[in-house]
């Protein structure tokens, strides 16, 4: 297969999985009958002719193979429900468990009456399961379809289930019973796993290990949520995303020692290919280590073949081959981001690389040249090409990624290097890694610095919004570039022809236009004379965000714990999403993890211009001093467009305990007044100074039967109240009895354990509801106006 018609089939089955997106499962056999047609027709027809038939005809076959897989997913999803109680399954584990959060991460293969053959399920296995890849074990889980995108700017876990072949999630309770497996992978990669996860638990300090293990065999489960947020944020991530750079140096190394023993071209190409198998076998199934894998298995074929084979072409063969194997990696990030950065390398990163290089006598300037930009080369060339996925899928740009690369990408080979070869010495002389293992605490550090420091500086993401053409126009523009630069062959010039000229201004032109644009784009911002509520759904706990004129707050950041942030996980995507560049205001309402959890993270990410708390009462501290806050009580007004008043607590009341001391706010007047309860109970609703016929309330503690009182909702007549409250929560949030005395009270009742997020536009006139899964929110998105009685 020419290098022209392999880039050409895989960019058309690529178009074909994702077009299957919108195919039923109806469509999927005249799909088929179709490209079979057309598969005819190129038999007869002119070469021209036949090869659009044929690509037609595989662009077909593509769409209903990835409807097909679609459909069977969403049939084991569709089928099985959420379970009210756990069952008792057959499963056999399928790869590799994560291990290091403490808390096993698997995936399996469920055999359960309730659940359609061949389903997987991704679970979390009791602490002191030993389950390992084959194993087949009885258990006790609770299983349930992976739920749907829950707020503005986030990932939905259904969609990224569905790229990986999962139609349930959940957690092992209990195992009955574990049949060993005897299967060659446990005798082999399974062993070799565990014992270089033991020789790094033991040489290697916790902090070290944190990056050790996702930079060595991939797993990411015990990768804390500020470390995770500093790579981010310094555009670091994929230095621990197993992919190229990984299987490259692990080949490199592999062919070294075989070409030091001796051995020839081919003796190399082998050495090569068995260190690619081998990385993968013992990491697993990853998806962007599977394609640098397969694509160094390719190139080393070609040379054991004596066949030419260019990057471009590996790179198109096995997205081609994979694609065809696993459809749903075609909308896998990590898969996408690899082969794009990939591409990137090998096209524009080849055609700077001989461009800072040209022929001549200067030598000693050349290699210095090469050198200086031997570590931004690939870095800008990578971030080109991934840029169009940047901007559409996290809403910003790590503008520090460059610098940050320049010490990280070395710092981080160095890391790898260190870490394998310790545990191997490790491995084969007790003791004999120690002097690597010390290097990796070293290097670790090394590599935390550069993240932190990087992620320190103000505005490290550039929010750049939601605007779908930006994207759009990015891709146009990366795509001219790769397919302009992509074209050309090492023996060529760095000149080119004037319409390969025109093309690659062009292209530079697109992309320098959509980066301009997006980080011009002015912040999400409600109609004149209304303002935004939007209720996130952080799980157990709080985060609203008011969407005003001219800027937005925030009112408490939902919870954190050692591996969840749901400030960096919900409230600074969203904030991202909606073009958000500061913050007017952080509005803390009292100090309980649930609510101030995340605050660091948004603190961290943005500026914020006042940071505000409740006063200090005598033995309730709150959350001012911790966070360097304006205190506020009861009278204190803080905005005008809308108006804001503090309602709760007042100056020098003695309470006892921090729910009682929340910040109670009031936002609005008229019709579109909000109530803000925050923790508050019953007691302190029948304190509060409010007028009648509020539009939205925002229900005090989760909907606990201690709030809501009867009296206090009869007094307010609230349109809508929404309740912020986690999925299965252990609290039994809400109370059934405190939801039947909002419908009595006559309020409609929304649920983010149910809904998702919850988005209210409000003014004057009332309360209106905003679906903003259709998009940015805008004038036709409105939905009608909520009043009360029952639902239409």
């Amino acid at each position: 297969m020419g290098g022209r018609c392999a880039v050409m089939a895989a960019l058309v089955t690529w178009a074909g999985l994702l077009v299957a997106a919108s195919m039923s499962a109806s469509g999927t056999a005249p799909a088929c009958l179709a490209a079979s047609v057309l598969l005819w027709l190129a038999w007869r027809a002119p070469p021209r002719t036949a090869t659009l038939a044929v690509l037609l005809a595989l662009a077909l076959a593509a769409g209903a193979r990835g409807a097909m897989c679609r459909e069977r997913i969403e049939r084991a999803q569709a089928t099985a429900g959420a379970p009210e109680v756990p069952e008792w399954i057959r499963a056999r584990v399928l790869g590799h468990p994560w291990r290091e959060s403490g808390t096993p991460v698997a995936l399996i293969d469920v055999e359960a009456p309730r659940w359609p053959r061949g389903t997987r399920a991704r679970v979390r296995l009791p602490p002191d399961c030993a389950a390992e890849w084959g194993d087949r074990l009885d258990a006790l889980a609770m299983l349930e379809p992976p739920a749907g995108l829950r707020n503005p700017g986030g990932f939905a876990a259904r969609d990224a289930a569905r790229a990986s072949g999962v139609s349930a999630t959940g957690r092992v309770l209990a195992v009955r019973r574990l049949d060993r497996s005897r299967g060659w992978q446990n005798a082999t990669l399974v062993r070799w796993r565990r014992a270089m996860e033991a020789a790094l638990h033991r040489g290697v300090e916790p902090e070290t290990r944190e990056l050790v293990l996702p930079l060595v065999l991939g797993d990411r489960s015990g990768l804390s949520a500020d470390l995770g947020a500093d790579l981010r944020a310094s555009g670091l991530t994929h230095l621990l995303a197993l992919s190229g750079l990984h299987v490259t140096w692990l080949a490199a190394a592999a062919r070294g020692v075989v070409a030091a023993l001796g051995f020839g071209p081919r003796g190399r190409a082998v050495a090569g290919v068995a260190a690619a198998l081998l990385y993968m076998g013992l990491a697993g199934p990853l998806p962007s280590l599977v394609r640098a894998a397969v694509t160094e298995c390719l190139i080393g074929a070609a040379r054991l073949l004596g066949r030419a084979m260019d990057p471009v072409q590996a790179l198109a063969v096995t997205a081609l081959a994979l694609l065809a194997v696993a459809p749903g990696w075609a909308e896998d990030l990590g898969f996408q981001l690899s082969c794009v950065a990939t591409l990137g390398l090998v096209t524009v990163g080849a055609w700077l690389t001989r461009l800072a290089s040209p022929p001549g006598r200067r030598r000693a300037l050349q290699s210095a040249l090469r050198a200086l930009l031997g570590v931004l080369i690939p870095t800008l060339s990578a971030q080109l090409l991934a840029l169009p996925l940047l901007l559409g899928r996290f809403h910003a740009v790590a503008w520090t990624a460059l610098a940050a690369n320049l010490a990280g990408v070395p710092v981080c080979g160095l890391l790898l290097a260190a870490a394998w070869l310790g545990a191997l010495l490790e491995l084969a002389w007790p003791g004999a890694g120690a002097p690597c293992f010390s290097a990796c605490d070293a290097l670790a550090a090394v590599l935390r610095l550069t993240a932190g420091g990087a992620a320190a500086i103000p505005n490290a993401m550039l929010t750049t919004g939601a605007a779908p053409a930006v994207p759009w126009l990015a891709g146009a523009g990366a795509a001219l570039l790769a397919a302009t630069l992509g074209a050309r062959r090492e023996r060529e010039q760095p000149a080119v022809s004037r319409g390969r000229f025109l093309a690659l201004g062009l292209g530079g032109l697109a992309v320098a236009l959509a980066l301009v644009l997006a980080l011009t784009t002015r912040p999400l911002a409600p109609p004149a004379g209304r303002w935004w509520l939007v209720v996130l759904d952080v799980g157990q706990g709080d985060a609203l965000a008011l969407g005003f004129e001219r800027e937005w707050w925030l009112v408490d950041a939902g919870p954190r714990s050692e591996r969840f942030d749901a400030g960096q996980s919900i409230v600074v995507p969203f904030l991202l999403w909606a073009g958000v560049r500061r913050v007017g205001s952080v509005v803390l309402t009292h100090a309980h993890g649930d609510h101030t959890g995340g605050a660091r993270a948004v603190l961290r990410a943005l500026p914020v211009m006042r940071r505000l708390a409740p006063v200090p009462l005598p033995g309730v501290p709150g959350p001012s001093r911790d966070f360097a806050a304006r205190p506020l009580a009861r009278g204190d007004t803080l905005g005008r467009r809308p108006f804001v008043k503090v309602l709760w607590p007042p100056e020098g009341a003695r309470l006892r305990n921090d729910n009682a001391a929340s910040l109670v706010l009031e936002v609005g007047t008229g019709a579109g007044r909000a109530l803000l309860a925050a923790d508050v109970d019953s007691t302190v609703e029948e304190s509060l100074a409010v007028q009648v016929n509020v539009g939205a309330l925002k229900v005090g503690h989760h909907g606990s039967a201690t709030s809501s009182g009867a009296g206090f909702l009869a007094r307010i007549k609230s349109s809508v109240a929404v309740v912020s409250a986690g999925r299965r929560n252990p609290f039994g949030h809400p109370d059934p009895g405190a939801m039947a005395r909002l419908e009595t009270a006559g309020s409609r009742v929304l649920r983010t354990d149910r809904e998702g997020a919850v988005w209210l536009e409000l003014s004057e006139q009332g309360v209106h509801r905003v679906d903003w899964r259709r998009g940015p929110p805008a004038p036709l998105e409105i939905l009608a106006p909520l009043r009360r009685g029952p639902w239409p």
